[in-house]
């Protein structure tokens, strides 16, 4: 009698202990969604708040050779920072040649200005691109900006 209620009593606590491990696993996997399913949320929030006009295209020449300005206008409902601005890609492309253009110094690099240099791109806000691209191209000209949450803007250059 006695050895039957320590068996019981034993698989009693060992039934504890297994529920109490398949709760601690389950919660676990319900954290991770959850915190999956807010980066999600918060990424397509993102992308359905920005949005990019390219509002003119132009060819100018200097002394130190030609170069494109590019007039961009924030459309969306948010504002968009300087790390994101400096994290755009911009894409140049004709028949023959496609130009990636990263931000900065050097051969087929962009920079850009403010209208209102505050550090923000604000929502109605133009933005002027300077794109120094060491290869020749022929128009059509295709400009493509793309901001770093994949949310882009296409523009054709003829001339």
């Amino acid at each position: 009698m006695a050895s039957e209620s320590i068996s019981v009593m034993i698989i009693t606590i060992a039934s504890v202990i297994l529920a109490a491990m398949v709760a601690v696993a389950l919660f676990s996997q319900f954290s991770i969604a959850d915190s999956i399913m807010r980066i999600t949320a918060k990424s397509v929030e993102s992308k359905l708040q920005s949005s990019l006009s390219i509002v003119l295209v132009s060819l100018n020449t200097s002394s130190e050779g030609q170069y494109f300005v590019i007039f961009v206008k924030n459309t969306g409902s948010r504002s968009i920072s300087s790390r994101e601005i400096e994290r755009m890609d911009v894409y140049l492309r004709d028949s023959s040649t496609t130009i990636y253009m990263p931000y900065g110094s050097g051969y087929n690099h962009w920079n850009y200005m403010e209208s209102q240099p505050d550090g923000v791109w604000s929502v109605g806000e133009t933005l002027m691109i300077n794109t120094y691209n060491a290869t020749a191209l022929t128009p059509p000209i295709y400009v493509r900006i793309v901001l770093p949450n994949g949310v882009g803007a296409e523009y054709v250059y003829t001339g």
